[in-house]
């Protein structure tokens, strides 16, 4: 194959692999101080149709350098679908059928102008070599297993993009905020700066390029996975999916082209430490000391750590947790969350048994708490402690729903339902999901009955403040002796909750938990 130059400005470097049967051309270098590429005079054969162009090292990215080197435009010249994302780190890129879109962190998608500039991409013109259909995908690694089988059958030291056009049972995807200088790695970055979205039967499309192992120094190997919606509105980097039927489209691609950019900060770069981990961790949202403590364990779920909407970090790791019962054995247990008798009227998401989970150390504090009680007579009752993040959605859902009113009348009499929120009684988030909070009342051995608070578990309102003054002297006196034991033994109480106590100094202030309630998660 032959083509005519191109007169390229700038100071950016074109690394030109020849592999198996394509051959790529080359263009004149020109420098300036503008420090971005820009191509002059190109016919669109310029550029080869079985060639991916990379723009940068995926490895240069997770350094933290996101100045845009190649303007979009330039970006379209070299193919009509690809990934990447822009200056700044201003989002996910997505290009399909020649159109490049930005799926931004705050959930939209727009189509880029051809001025912007690409820090880092990967693109090629589709061409289908093949299409294959795949069924009964449950998640994205069921996805790469059936792709994986693929590139086996066909040969792993080549390059494949795929596209897969259907309607998606669950899509989930992260995208990130735009960075200011001086720009901090990308590993940094995703702990505070990416956010999250689920959607359910969705229609778009999903981009992936597969990268041959030889690649691990200049990009992820395997599959990166993009996705935007059919009516461009929601898309972003892919965590998970799941489709019952769909067909995906190849296009095998033989040649690679990459563009360096020219920069202080990429000039400066020590590009041969081992990134391994962070790359891993950019791609899969994985972290990396969880994970080999999971896969040290044989007998262990695998540990994940994700990423809420908000950043608020989430773990299913169990492995500090303890079954009241068990740690605190005079307790009785009354999980409201459990049963149908709570404001929602159902039993929650996550409560999988009727049982209480704690942290260790809130455990053993709590125990403590127990034998206090006991030498004056009481027993500890719990109504509620560890809380699943997904309970909580749970809630979130329940209040958004403000025609189910089924039991106002014996949790919220005095509230409209659709206060909830800004009064704080319902939240994105509980300091329960941190697994060292527990609700709780006390229980007289020598009545066999509750201790008389002067107010139920979980009642909307004012009556529930442990310094309300509209009850009795001994039902105060009762909540007070409650609230000083717990105090006692390192607990902080919520001012607006008599029942509701804090470990202090909680093992895990910024972790939310996400397993289920159930003997087997701590087992």
């Amino acid at each position: 194959m032959s083509f005519k130059k191109s007169k390229i400005r700038n100071t950016a470097f074109i690394l030109s692999m020849l592999m198996m049967l394509t051959s790529c051309g080359t263009g004149n270098v020109e420098n300036d101080e503008a420090g971005t590429v820009d191509t002059e005079t190109v016919e669109s054969s310029e550029y080869d149709r079985e060639t991916v162009y990379q723009v940068s090292l995926l490895q240069g990215l997770t350094l933290g350098d996101y100045k845009g080197s190649l303007s979009v435009g330039e970006l379209k010249k070299r193919g009509d679908i690809g990934i990447g994302t822009f200056d700044k780190l201003n989002g996910e890129l997505i290009m399909v059928d020649g159109d490049v879109y930005r799926a931004a962190a705050d959930g939209s998608v727009e189509k880029v102008p051809d001025d912007e500039t690409i820090p880092f991409s990967n693109v090629t013109f589709f061409d289908k070599d093949d299409e294959v259909k795949v069924e009964g995908i449950g998640d994205v690694t069921g996805l790469q297993e059936k792709l994986n089988a693929k590139v086996e059958e066909l040969g792993e030291n080549r390059f494949y993009f795929i596209r897969i056009d259907g309607t998606f049972k669950e899509m989930n995807v992260r995208s990130e905020y735009s960075q200011t200088e001086p720009y901090k790695p990308l590993a940094e970055v995703l702990e505070t700066d990416q956010t999250f979205y689920d959607y359910e039967n969705i229609k778009g499309t999903v981009v992936g390029l597969y990268c041959p192992p030889y690649m691990d120094k200049m990009n992820a190997t395997g599959w990166h996975l993009h996705f935007v919606s059919e009516d461009k509105t929601k898309g972003g980097h892919v965590l998970g999916l799941s489709v019952d039927s769909a067909d995906v489209a190849w296009d095998y691609t033989d040649g690679f082209d990459m563009i360096l950019p020219d920069n202080e900060n990429f000039e400066g770069f020590d590009l041969a430490v081992d990134q391994s981990e962070d790359i891993k961790k950019v791609e899969k949202n994985e972290d990396t000391e969880v994970e080999e403590k999971a896969e040290s364990n044989t007998d262990a779920d695998k540990v994940e750590i994700t990423y809420a909407e908000d950043g608020t970090k989430l773990s299913n790791d169990a492995s500090d947790f303890v079954l009241l019962s068990e740690a605190v054995p005079d307790a009785i247990l009354e999980i409201r969350y459990y049963s149908t008798y709570n404001f929602v009227g159902d039993r929650i998401d996550g409560y999988e048994e009727p049982v209480a989970l704690l942290t260790s150390e809130a455990a053993e504090k709590l125990e403590e708490v127990s034998k206090e009680l006991q030498e004056k007579g009481y027993r500890l009752k719990i109504y509620d402690a560890y809380r699943p993040q997904m309970a909580v959605t749970n809630f979130v859902k329940w209040a958004e729903d403000v025609d189910d009113t089924r039991m106002k009348d014996y949790f919220y009499p005095e509230l409209d339902k659709s206060v909830l929120f800004d009064q704080g009684y319902i939240a994105e988030h509980s300091g329960h999901s941190r697994g060292s909070t527990i609700d709780l009342t006390l229980f007289d051995m020598r009545t066999e009955k509750e201790v008389d608070m002067g107010g139920t578990f979980d009642y909307f309102g004012e009556l529930s403040h442990p310094d309300y003054k509209d009850i009795t002297e001994e039902q105060y006196n009762n909540r007070m002796m409650l609230r000083e034991a717990m105090m006692n033994h390192g607990f902080k109480p919520l001012e607006e909750e008599w029942w509701h106590f804090t470990l202090e100094n909680e093992p895990y202030p910024d972790t939310y938990f996400t397993f289920p309630v159930s003997e087997d998660s701590v087992d």
